[in-house]
């Protein structure tokens, strides 16, 4: 039920995929900055060792006057004639002159904290038979929501695509003449951003516009694309005509079994709409003669991630050489949650796109009153930067480069004075490029799987008011065969943590889209639920029947696997929040583990029990010392042998942690920041890491001993050589 239609029809090979050092950059906003220091935080950045610069070309920024015969798109200025900060052409000189490279980012929409997303005004407020409508066919709330004025755009509708086909025009001929293969700086577009209906993304609020739900209008496309004909439709209700179906206008506190896939189909069609709208903006690109760049776009921030915004979907959209990025903010110093939660969308995208990445990384803060936000120092932009690299993040562009309205304490001043975080934008392209050795080509190892099941969070999306509010997690209705909402991914999330705390690595397996990838796995989590597809279970039994170890937490899909194939554990495991996971359920995963996965990569443990006492929330001493593995460590390894070693402290304290390797044979690590060698000792090495620290280490093994050659073969060499020379 939930294999999507891009997923039933692959898109073809993939393009060679970008390297790392052309994608590393900031966004540097022109339209921000008083020109006369362009120049200035050009420098800063060039010198920073960052090359691809990122900037939105805003259409409600350029915008000068109204649409007219003349101007389809509005009157422009790109030029500056208006205003010096306009003026487009120059800037995109001045990183021309510097050598360094551009994704131009030209929406249609932008967000940026800008009135209306970057929308001219009268696109949003003038025209709303082409906005997105809601289940009650009410307008859904645009960008400028503290102004509640305007609306979100349909994606698919033909007036608002006729709209973002002038736009496109117009910046297309700012394009072309700049692209790199012309020796110019433009070698990356973005294909809008954060397509999510601006976060009005959930089951009911959109999009019930007229040209997707009247018959014969996009959702009735999407069922004839899925099913051909009426006969084939799975719901209870039966349909003459596939226009007869109608959209799901409510969510019932439970939902019967035969009732489901009618619901499913609207939550893929919101899938269905917004990659059909990535596909019509390359398209317009492409007829602009912008070729010879790399697509791309972003996700924001979803919980349960890649629903509705289905991460292999995007990725097929973006084209053969596309790269699709996901936005990390987190708080100025980032919690165990916040760790957790983009380990956990890194691990996903190792296992569904082509290039996993950010393109949004957060580098400041949104309040320029540090007095309410605090300061965003170094350690921080450290910590966060090391261990989205350690889950396998090859590229980071950081988001903002400079401070300006909206922002603060970003790495430069708007007028391009360097701040500490600065060092940490310096350092990381001379730790990945220079001292290490081959970043591109390394890959994070890990130890098992746990399964992601779409069909799990899709029955958490259904409930779900805001899939946007990532620090919140739906769990209630719909309840289906006796399972609540948002219980499946709650466990789903739990269970790389208990994975993690039990020393160990797991990996994300997307069942649905990539199934063979289990087989790299002896042991596999996966988290029980209210149902599963048929393609899913028939890949866990190939699994089971091909010698792998599955175990299942909480209630068993009916119909599943035979009993006996699989471990039950029956009730749910990884229900707690962060720090609070239940100690019997860490070691009973660490049992498991054991059991079932005889050598690690490499396992980390606390040299003695870690324990620490705070200032509870409410007054008093609150005892957060319970004993547990808040450390990780990452190993990443390169097809030619290299290896390089993550090691993260989550402690609050500094700490000393045991690292061990239990599959290659460890000579020494070398720490990357002070070229400080530490002996292994029988493949084991003991790490002090300050609180809150990421350490990156190169991994030296021990020279494999020359073997002998057997008697026979030096014999008959000696006898070979004694009839030459006769």
């Amino acid at each position: 039920m939930p294999t999507t239609v891009s997923e039933r029809n692959p898109a073809p090979a993939a393009a060679a995929t970008p390297s790392a050092r052309d994608v590393f950059g900031a966004e540097i906003q022109y339209f921000r900055l008083d020109p006369r220091y362009w120049d200035t935080v050009l420098a800063r950045f060039q010198d920073a060792g960052l090359r691809c610069v990122t900037s939105y070309v805003q259409w409600g920024t350029h915008l000068v006057g109204p649409p007219d015969r003349q101007h389809p798109a509005g009157v422009l200025d790109f030029e500056g004639r208006t205003d010096p900060r306009r003026n487009l052409r120059r800037f995109l000189e001045a990183v021309e002159r510097r050598g360094l490279l551009l994704n131009f980012r030209c929406g249609p929409f932008c967000c940026n904290e800008m009135p209306y997303g970057g929308y001219p005004r009268w696109l949003v407020m003038d025209h709303p038979r082409m906005m997105a409508w809601d289940w009650q066919n009410r307008l859904t709330q645009g960008y400028w929501i503290a102004r509640k004025e305007g609306s979100q755009p349909s994606y698919l509708h033909p007036e608002y695509l006729a709209w973002c086909e002038k736009w496109l025009a117009e910046v297309g001929r700012m394009i072309v003449p700049h692209l790199h293969t012309r020796g110019g700086c433009v070698t990356m577009v973005n294909l809008d951003n954060e397509i999510s209906y601006i976060v009005r993304d959930s089951f009911l609020d959109s999009d019930y516009n007229p040209a997707n739900v009247q018959p014969g209008g996009f959702w009735h496309q999407f069922l004839l694309e899925k099913y051909g004909r009426a006969a084939r439709l799975p719901y209870a209700a039966r349909y003459r005509t596939l226009d007869a179906v109608p959209a799901p206008r409510a969510v019932p506190a439970t939902i019967a079994p035969d009732e489901l896939p009618w619901y499913l189909d609207w939550a893929e069609f919101k899938t269905w709409c917004m990659t059909g709208y990535i596909r019509r903006l390359r398209a317009m690109h492409e007829a602009n003669g912008v070729r010879g760049v790399t697509f791309m776009t972003n996700f924001n921030p979803h919980r349960p991630e890649g629903v509705p915004t289905r991460m292999p979907a995007f990725q097929e959209a973006v084209g053969p050489g596309g790269i699709v990025g996901y936005d990390f903010y987190r708080g100025v110093f980032m919690s165990y949650s916040g760790y957790h939660s983009m380990a956990r969308v890194l691990k996903l995208m190792n296992a569904s796109v082509r290039y996993t990445w950010s393109a949004e990384f957060m580098a400041g803060t949104w309040n320029k009153d540090l007095t309410k936000v605090g300061r965003v120092s170094d350690e921080h932009t450290r910590f966060m930067t090391r261990c989205a690299l350690a889950h396998g993040c090859k590229a980071i562009a950081w988001f903002m480069f400079h401070d300006r309205d909206c922002w603060g304490d970003g790495p430069v001043s708007s007028h391009g004075h360097a701040r500490p975080n600065l060092a940490v934008l310096r350092e990381t392209p001379d730790l990945l490029f220079r001292r290490m050795r081959n970043w591109d080509a390394l890959r994070p190892q890990a130890d098992v799987a746990v399964i992601y099941d779409l069909a799990q969070h899709l029955h958490t999306y259904l409930g779900d008011p805001m899939p946007c509010a990532d620090n919140d997690l739906h769990i209630g209705k719909p309840v289906i065969a006796g399972v609540e909402a948002g219980r499946a991914s709650a466990e789903y999330e739990g269970l790389f943590r208990l994975v993690e705390q039990a020393g160990a690595q797991a990996a994300a397996v997307d069942i649905v889209h990539d199934p063979a990838a289990l087989g790299r796995y002896p042991l596999a989590f996966m988290p029980g639920g209210a149902f599963i597809e048929p393609a899913a279970r028939a890949a866990l039994r190939r699994y089971v029947r091909g010698g792998g170890v599955l175990v299942v937490s909480g209630p068993v899909p009916q119909p599943f696997l035979a009993p006996g194939s699989f471990v039950h554990l029956r009730a749910w495991i990884g229900q707690a929040k962060p720090e609070e996971d239940a100690l019997a359920a860490i070691a009973s995963v660490a049992r498991l583990i054991r059991r079932h996965v005889p050598r690690l990569h490499v396992h980390v443990r606390p040299e003695t029990e870690m324990t620490w006492v705070d200032w509870a929330p409410g007054g008093g001493l609150g005892d957060y010392g319970q004993p547990r593995t808040l450390a990780s460590a990452v190993l990443h390894r390169g097809a030619a042998g290299e290896m390089a070693l993550f090691v993260l402290n989550h402690y609050p304290e500094a700490a000393r942690l045991v690292v061990t390797f239990g599959r290659d044979r460890v000579a020494r690590i070398v720490d990357l920041d002070t070229g400080e060698a530490h002996p292994a000792a029988r493949n084991r090495v003991t790490l002090d890491l300050d609180r809150k620290c990421a350490r990156v280490y190169r991994v030296e093994g021990v020279p494999a001993p020359r073997r002998a050659r057997p008697l026979q073969t030096a014999r008959a060499g000696e006898t070979r050589r004694k009839k030459q020379a006769t």
